[in-house]
C-alpha cells in the first residue's frame, strides 16, 4: 500500500467516524484561551474527544388533567383556579372607600363578602395598615385603630394557606372630636 492510499484510507476514516459521532449526538466541551467554557455539538478542531454524558431519564406525563384532592367522602376538592372564579366577587363591604368614622371611640367593623358562602376548610386574612390581623370567615372583624387614615384589604385563603383572591384596598378615617371641642372660652375681661 502506498503512502497516499493509506492516507485516503485514513481520511475516509475519520470522515465516517465524525459523521457518525454526529448522528449520535455527541457533546463537546470547548474551553478558549479566555477560560470561557462553551458546550456544542459540533466537533471542534484539534480532534477533541466528545464528553461522555449520562443518560437522561424521561418520565412521561399527562399535564393537561391535574388530579384533584379527594376528601374523606369522595368529592374532589375543587382547585385553585376553580375557587378563583368562585370567589371571584370576594370584597371588603365595610369600610366603604374614603369613609369617615366619628365618635366610635376608634372602633371599626371590617365586614367581607362573596356571593359564594365560605367554605370551613377556607379561611380570611384582613391586613389592615400592612399588618394581618387574626379574623374569622364569618363575614367580619370588629378593630380598634388609632385615629387617622388606614388602609384594608383581605385575602381569601385555601386549606393549604395559599392565597386564592385578594380584594382592593380600601382607605378610611376614623376622626375624634377633641376634648376641647365646644368647650366655653373665658371671654377676656376689660
Amino acid at each position: 500500500m502506498s503512502k497516499g492510499m493509506i492516507r485516503a484510507i485514513s481520511l475516509t476514516g475519520i470522515f465516517i467516524l465524525s459523521v457518525s459521532t454526529a448522528w449520535a449526538a455527541d457533546i463537546w466541551k470547548v474551553v478558549d484561551e479566555d477560560g470561557n467554557v462553551t458546550y456544542t455539538d459540533q466537533p471542534p478542531k484539534g480532534g477533541a474527544a466528545p464528553m461522555d454524558l449520562p443518560k437522561l431519564s424521561v418520565i412521561e406525563t399527562d399535564t393537561q388533567e391535574q388530579a384533584k384532592p379527594v376528601d374523606e367522602e369522595g368529592v374532589k376538592a375543587p382547585t385553585s383556579s376553580e375557587l378563583r372564579k368562585l370567589y371571584g366577587d370576594f370584597q371588603i363591604t365595610r369600610p366603604l372607600p374614603e369613609e369617615t368614622f366619628w365618635g366610635t371611640a376608634n372602633t371599626v367593623v371590617v365586614t367581607w363578602s362573596s356571593k359564594t358562602s365560605i367554605t370551613p376548610d377556607l379561611n380570611v386574612r384582613v391586613f389592615v395598615n400592612g399588618k394581618a390581623q387574626a379574623a374569622p370567615s364569618t363575614g367580619g372583624v370588629s378593630l380598634t385603630l388609632e385615629r387617622g387614615e388606614h388602609k384594608v384589604f383581605a385575602e381569601l385563603r385555601d386549606a393549604r394557606n395559599r392565597r386564592i383572591i385578594k380584594t382592593d384596598t380600601v382607605t378610611f378615617f376614623i376622626k375624634q372630636h377633641s376634648v376641647n371641642f365646644n368647650r366655653a372660652r373665658p371671654r377676656p375681661s376689660g
